[in-house]
């Protein structure tokens, strides 16, 4: 990979942005709440911000249901609940589905970068070492 210093300048201040823009939105991620029904909507859930049970509400016919069918109507709904706050964190952040990354390769082409750039400065450093080395009065 090639990088100039115009490049790093370029993606410090990009970062920087995106950064202040995360910040600001840091607060209102901890607001969102997801709601979810199960399909027959016997059950309604809702989630934190970090996806755990606020509530539970089954509806009266539940006392019909065997406990199987009761368990999947209450995991339906908490699943529902969940993605809907996915979806919102997602929504406010801006960030489309397509461009999600998982935090390894984040970090592998934050590593891939920073090595990029060490060995690119290494180099220039040992350029302008050897030409501070060399004597004016040899050229």
């Amino acid at each position: 990979m090639d990088y100039n210093e115009h490049d790093v300048e370029e993606l410090l201040k990009e970062n920087e942005r995106e950064l202040l823009r995360l910040a600001g939105a840091a607060g209102d991620l901890r607001q969102i709440t997801g709601t979810g029904e199960s399909r027959s909507g016997l059950a309604k859930a809702v989630v934190d911000a970090d996806g755990r049970l606020q509530s539970m509400v089954l509806a009266p016919r539940v006392l019909r249901l065997d406990v199987t069918t009761l368990a999947e109507e209450v995991v339906e709904a908490v699943r529902k609940a969940q993605e809907d706050q996915d979806r919102q964190a997602r929504e406010l952040l801006a960030v489309p589905d397509s461009q999600l990354v998982g935090l390894e390769e984040i970090q592998r082409q934050f590593e891939e970068f920073h090595q990029a750039f060490r060995t690119e400065t290494g180099d220039r450093n040992e350029r302008i070492r050897r030409l501070g080395d060399r004597d004016p009065y040899d050229d």
